[in-house]
């Protein structure tokens, strides 16, 4: 049995239209695909984005011919949001997408809706045709949009937040002119707008977004031999020479990473394995038990034992994602590990390290004690990783879950299942 193996994927919200970079042939591939054979040429491939993706939904084939085309941009995030108070943790599920213009006539929406779930996207590229408005900062859109939606009383506010797994994007929208009237480019459809006898699209701040999706060779860098992993694998393996990849810009690089090796049966968990730097008094396990008033009786050789965090390298639910972070960082195991893929199922890894270290302050939150003591300062901490692993765990595998008889953690597996889209 293949360690990773080769999904279509489902459940997938955007469909984005693509090129296979080998053969050419149109691929229609979800949002959350990172790694694909294509079905013509067998090619394997994996996808690499320098920054946020840009988007944008095809003209109407039934737009008059002549008329003034240009794309109005939208703002899309989605991620977890977890808002750190004194009481603890609440997490929260965001999925937006907002007018990425500061000052815009009512009329026109103030959001994509359904449209991105129910209409094909592509990417930009430089052969794109039609005029591309600047977008707004993300920043200052989102903002806004906060203060829009803003009904919680000030008392009520976090002392910080943070997100995590989240995906920014831009999605362009198709609009036109003609005669003096806005269109919808999508639905052809007269949006009840007075302009201007004068308006010059010309004189809006113009961009042309640049083409920043790469198309890297699925294939090992030291052997050569084809990579392995799932649809939404961030990191690829290479079972020949035993070597993990991830892409890195226009090429891919190796992970650091390790493995406790199981029965033949068991399923590999991946996770996270992370020693930080922080302004915090945390520099031992001993450090840790005294700052979450540990029930337990310190003993001499915590004062000397290395304090390692742990976050599970792929996206599950809020609560589950924290309750993982929250117990290992209390169990802190210490396993023996191997650098070998073993023929065991391995559960692919799709959430990345620096999404790994920004958990470290949202697990703290759910530990310290007491919380009007230590969240302030924490709020302003910055984590800085000193080393960082890929680890690899056994895990029974039960009807309804995976169990960790070691650590006596379980991860339900239809929650891992439908955690996809997050």
């Amino acid at each position: 049995m293949l360690s990773f193996v080769i999904n279509a994927g489902k459940n997938i919200s955007f469909k984005i239209e693509h090129q296979c970079p080998q053969c050419g042939s149109p691929i229609t591939l979800g949002e959350e695909t990172l790694f694909f054979v294509c079905g013509f040429c067998r090619v394997r491939s994996c996808i690499s984005q320098k920054g946020f993706s840009r988007y944008y939904f095809p003209v109407s084939p039934h737009a008059p011919a002549g008329s003034d085309l240009f794309y109005l941009p939208y703002w899309r995030f989605k991620g977890v949001r977890y808002a750190c108070h004194f009481s603890g943790v609440t997490p929260r599920f965001i999925d937006n997408s907002v007018l990425a213009m500061e000052k815009a006539p009512m009329q026109i929406p103030y959001s994509l809706g359904l449209r991105s779930q129910a209409l094909p996207l592509k990417l930009v590229s430089n052969e794109t045709p039609g005029k591309f408005i600047r977008p707004g900062e993300f920043k200052t859109i989102f903002k806004m949009l906060e203060k829009r939606g803003q009904s919680a009383k000030s008392s009520q506010a976090p002392v910080f937040q943070e997100d995590i797994g989240e995906t920014t994007s831009l999605i362009y929208a198709p609009f036109y002119i003609q005669n003096h009237r806005l269109f919808d480019g999508i639905l052809n459809r007269e949006i009840p707008i007075n302009l201007p006898g004068d308006l010059d699209m010309n004189a809006l701040p113009l961009c042309r977004p640049e083409k920043e999706t790469t198309f890297i060779s699925g294939i090992c860098q030291d052997c050569g031999q084809d990579l392995e992993g799932q649809f939404n694998s961030l990191v690829l393996v290479c079972r020949n020479c035993q070597t993990l990849w991830q892409a890195r810009g226009n090429k891919l690089g190796k992970i650091k990473y390790g493995a406790t090796p199981g029965k033949s049966d068991d399923v590999m968990v991946p996770f996270w394995k992370i020693k930080v730097a922080t302004p915090l008094p945390l520099d031992s396990y001993a450090d840790l038990a005294r700052m979450v008033n540990l029930p337990k009786a310190i003993r001499p050789e915590w004062e000397t034992q290395n304090l390692y965090f742990w976050a599970p390298a792929f996206k599950i639910r809020p609560k589950v994602f924290l309750g993982l972070n929250t117990t290992l960082a209390i169990a802190q195991p210490d396993p023996l590990l191997e650098k070998k893929i073993s023929k065991n199922i391995h559960l692919p890894i799709t959430l990345p390290s620096s999404e790994a270290i920004q958990s470290i302050k949202i697990a703290l939150v759910s530990l310290v004690r007491p919380a009007k003591d230590h969240l302030p300062p924490l709020s302003c901490a910055s984590i800085v990783p000193k080393e960082i692993c890929l680890v690899f765990l056994p895990f029974e595998p039960r009807h309804h879950e995976y169990f960790h008889p070691g650590l006596n953690v379980t991860i339900n597996k239809n929650t891992l299942a439908l955690s996809v889209n997050l």
